[in-house]
């Protein structure tokens, strides 16, 4: 099921406040700008993703969306069987069971295939439920994983077709969340799942924090790397901070390392 993703974007650690008193920036300005680069920082490690890497200021590449659909692929011809187009079966009673549905006979059937590589799998409808409660809680197919022989064909397909098009789907959750707050818009192959998520933000002040929310599927890994990312970011900010009043150091004379 998805879960509301809400983080506290405030990011600001006391090194990082001080920085911003002492160059007079506008610091609300500043916490929501850090708020989006978090976000599009969470886009970046949220899969699928070509390779695994460190949190980076990204949403993803076209690269990791094909790399997505290809384990999106895989993972469903594990977990899942075919029993054929009815035409390609000889048997008529075979054909009357897939044309109707019934599940008991094809299922019997296969048990006395035993050069099949069916044999003895079991037989049902195909549902998106029952191809979900083959993955495990990170989407995945485990190693191991008995597959299920579904039919029909076209149900199946169709079944295919829908699962590889909602990929990239957790990582449009957070990039719809940094264009809110002003950044850049992903690439097509991630914009294109806006409608289908939701964001939203909020911003208070004294302290100034903005907070925002993704509700979507696939996000453990945003929750699982959740401070390694906030820790990137947090960083970041400081270094960018030091660089600014080094410049202005220098506008006034001063010498700097």
């Amino acid at each position: 099921m998805p879960k509301n993703f809400t983080v506290d974007a405030s990011l600001f650690k006391f090194k990082a406040k001080k920085l911003v008193k002492q160059l007079k920036l506008d610091e609300p300005k500043i916490v929501k700008d850090e708020a989006g680069m978090l976000a599009q920082s969470f886009a970046s490690i949220t899969p699928p993703f070509a390779s695994f890497s460190k949190p980076k200021l990204n949403y993803g590449t076209k690269k990791d969306i094909k790399k997505g659909e290809g384990a999106t692929l895989i993972g469903f011809n594990k977990s899942l069987g075919r029993i054929g187009n009815v035409n390609s079966w000889s048997d008529t009673k075979m054909k009357a069971a897939i044309r109707s549905g019934d599940v008991a006979y094809i299922e019997n059937r296969l048990k006395h295939m035993k050069g099949s590589n069916k044999h003895n799998l079991r037989v049902q409808k195909y549902s998106d439920a029952a191809r979900n409660k083959q993955r495990n809680n990170r989407g995945r197919v485990n190693r191991g994983t008995i597959p299920i022989v579904m039919i029909r064909d076209e149900d199946v397909q169709n079944g295919l077709d829908r699962a590889i098009d909602r990929v990239g789907m957790a990582k449009a959750a957070f990039a719809k969340a940094a264009v809110l707050l002003g950044r850049k818009k992903p690439i097509a192959l991630i914009a294109r799942h806006f409608s289908k998520v939701r964001a939203s933000f909020s911003i208070s002040k004294n302290p100034s924090i903005v907070r925002f929310s993704v509700t979507t599927h696939g996000d453990s890994e945003a929750y699982r790397r959740r401070k390694q990312v906030e820790r990137f970011r947090i960083v970041a900010l400081v270094k960018r901070l030091e660089r600014m009043v080094r410049a202005d150091a220098k506008k006034a004379g001063f010498k700097t390392r």
